[in-house]
């Protein structure tokens, strides 16, 4: 019996694979950030992003888009805004409904490619950041998208951990954990290589 259903896996799979067609369609992004970082006693900073998307759609309402961004992030404080700068690789999943719109999901690692910091807290700044993306959109039949997406990083930016702020019964406090977080509001634009 399990050598039966694992033929018929096989075969089935086989046909799927076998009549996938899917179509890739690669883009450009960019838009604004707002963002700020969490427990940290700092205002939110407007910023841009910019880079490239790939979409791979498999059916009618599935894509997953992987993206490469420049984005550029910190946080006010002072008057004075501080930039983090980031390359982020993502993968997005794309999930379309009712003509254009659609729900974006997926997650990001972020490298940290520069900043304005001062020199201490500069110092102190890791190099990766990872972050969960979610978010709605709606595409043209141009080719044409915006969206609205919320990011929240789940790396301290300062390299610390929940277990390193333990109060007096030695319980950790996500209190103290600074995390990126962002707001983005965006356009794209996706060739049709028909």
């Amino acid at each position: 019996m399990k050598k039966c259903l694992a033929i018929f896996v096989f075969i089935f799979s086989g046909t799927l694979v076998s009549n996938a067609q899917f179509e890739f369609k690669p883009g450009v992004r960019a838009g604004v950030n707002i963002a700020k970082v969490t427990n940290f006693e700092v205002d939110s900073k407007t910023d841009f992003f910019v880079g490239g998307q790939f979409e791979l759609k498999f059916v009618d309402f599935y894509s997953l888009q992987p993206e490469v961004i420049y984005s550029r992030q910190g946080f006010k404080a002072d008057n004075d805004n501080y930039s983090i700068d980031y390359l982020s690789l993502g993968i997005t999943n794309k999930f379309t409904f009712g003509g254009g719109f659609n729900v974006l999901v997926g997650p990001t690692i972020d490298f940290k490619v520069g900043d304005n910091l001062p020199t201490f807290f500069s110092d102190e700044l890791i190099g990766v950041d990872f972050a969960l993306m979610g978010g709605i959109g709606y595409t043209f039949k141009n080719g044409l998208a915006v969206d609205v997406r919320f990011k929240q990083g789940l790396v301290d930016i300062f390299g610390d951990n929940y277990n390193e702020y333990n109060d007096e019964n030695g319980n950790g406090n996500f209190d103290d954990v600074r995390l990126n977080q962002l707001f983005q509001f965006g356009v794209s634009y996706s060739f049709d290589l028909k």
